[in-house]
């Protein structure tokens, strides 16, 4: 989805090796054209337009370094962005699988309970108690545990909100994960 890095820095490699070509060759140039057994004013001014000309190449030279660090920084940062994303999935597919397990499976049950044994799990239903000291009580259930209404609400809102998960290795994924943050 985000391009073969290796692929990238291959290239960064690349115009390394060609700025190296390209110094190596500037260096040589001049070198042998002091090297020349010419003495005039004519070989004065070759070898003045020589060292310009190597100049200019080392020049291109780094031009080539620069290039080669840009491309391998951008390999290094959208390296970066896959891991995130990664991390990201992972940490988003489980918490939307609670929530539709939560969502998919919640179930209210009423239930008579000691008036003492009501938790925050329970809304009572009737307050007034049996003969027993029991009141009616509804509790969200899943697979016969109790969840507390803001759960099953919260899980709901989230099945709502993400009704399919992005595709593998989206960017999306980012987006999920600080969705699900914040609820």
């Amino acid at each position: 989805m985000y391009g073969d890095m290796a692929v990238v820095r291959a290239n960064a490699a690349l115009l390394r090796a060609q700025g190296d070509d390209v110094r190596a060759y500037a260096t040589g140039i001049k070198a042998r054209s002091e090297e020349m057994n010419w003495n005039s004013d004519a070989a004065t001014a070759f070898r003045a337009e020589i060292t310009l000309t190597a100049d200019a190449l080392g020049r291109s030279a780094a031009s080539l370094d620069s290039a080669a660090d840009a491309l391998t920084a951008h390999a290094s940062a959208v390296d970066g962005v896959k891991a995130a994303i990664k991390e990201a999935q992972q940490w988003a597919a489980e918490r939307l699988q609670e929530a539709r397990t939560i969502a998919g499976n919640v179930v209210k049950v009423v239930q008579d309970v000691a008036e003492n044994a009501v938790t925050g799990f329970m809304t009572v239903l009737a307050s007034i108690p049996d003969q027993l000291n029991n009141v009616k009580v509804s509790v969200f259930q899943v697979f016969g545990v109790d969840v507390a209404a803001a759960d099953v609400a919260r899980a709901e809102d989230i099945v709502r909100a993400v009704p399919s998960e992005p595709g593998e290795g989206s960017r999306d994924w980012l987006d999920v994960q600080t969705y699900l943050k914040g609820k």
